[in-house]
C-alpha cells in the first residue's frame, strides 16, 4: 500500500465533461501545472499496480479495469497518471493511463490522502 497526499489543484484540472484527471509529482512543467492534480507519493519507486488494485481518493475506491504499458513507470519516476473513469472498455487504450471504475469522477480536494492498495 501507497500512500499519497494531494498537494495541489490546477484551476482547469478537474473538467466535469471529460471523465479523466491527471496527476504529476512536483515536478510537472508551468505547461502542465494549472490542469495538473500535484500529488506528492510516498515512495513512488515501489508501486506496482496491476489490474484489480484498489485507488482509494479519500473514502472513495475505485477498481483498476486497465492499466496502460507505461503507468507504473510513470508513477514510480515522475509521480504521473492519467486517470480515466469509464465503465466502458475502450478500443484504443492510451498508454500512460489507469483506466478506473465506476465512471463517475471523484471529489478531490487539497490535502486529501490518496491509497494505492494492491
Amino acid at each position: 500500500m501507497h500512500k499519497a497526499k494531494v498537494i495541489f489543484i490546477g484551476e482547469q484540472a478537474i473538467e466535469s465533461q471529460e471523465p479523466i484527471i491527471l496527476f504529476f509529482g512536483e515536478g510537472v512543467t508551468d505547461g502542465l501545472r494549472e490542469y495538473s492534480v500535484i500529488q506528492k507519493i510516498e515512495d513512488p519507486v515501489s508501486i506496482e499496480l496491476v489490474v484489480g488494485d484498489s485507488i482509494i481518493f479519500g473514502e472513495q475506491e475505485y477498481k483498476v479495469a486497465h492499466l496502460g504499458e507505461f503507468a507504473n513507470k510513470n508513477l514510480q519516476s515522475i509521480e504521473h497518471a492519467s486517470f480515466i473513469f469509464s465503465d466502458e472498455n475502450p478500443h484504443e487504450k492510451l498508454t500512460s493511463s489507469v483506466y478506473l471504475t465506476p465512471s463517475v469522477m471523484p471529489k478531490i480536494s487539497l490535502g486529501m490522502t490518496i491509497t494505492y492498495q494492491g
